[in-house]
């Protein structure tokens, strides 16, 4: 299995990702680029972002963004071909054997 198949398996899944789970999950130290590059670029769907902000315990104001795959006409094509890529990658998947995924 490789990074990306695990990312892309997430996101079909219908899980959001922050850049703190993407380090934690996958050793993902710039997920922001790896989506941009190696999701969105190579399978042709568009990533939806969503702006958080939160106060650190200091009082600093900061913010981050958190990551989903939208089911969309426009990413029908782009999120088969991430089906199919995960099962190449994956073949022990039940998710993508039971159909459970987008």
């Amino acid at each position: 299995m490789t990074q990306r198949a695990a990312i892309a398996l997430h996101l079909l899944k219908g899980d959001t990702l922050t850049i703190m789970e993407g380090y934690k999950l996958f050793a993902c130290s710039n997920l922001p680029r790896e989506l941009s590059r190696g999701i969105e670029q190579v399978f042709g769907v568009e990533l939806s972002r969503e702006k958080v902000s939160f106060k650190s315990k200091y009082g600093h104001a900061g913010y981050y963004y958190r990551y989903r795959l939208n089911k969309t006409p426009y990413n029908e094509l782009g999120i088969m071909a991430m089906r199919s890529y995960v099962a190449e990658q994956m073949p022990q998947c039940v998710e993508l054997q039971q159909q459970r995924l987008f």
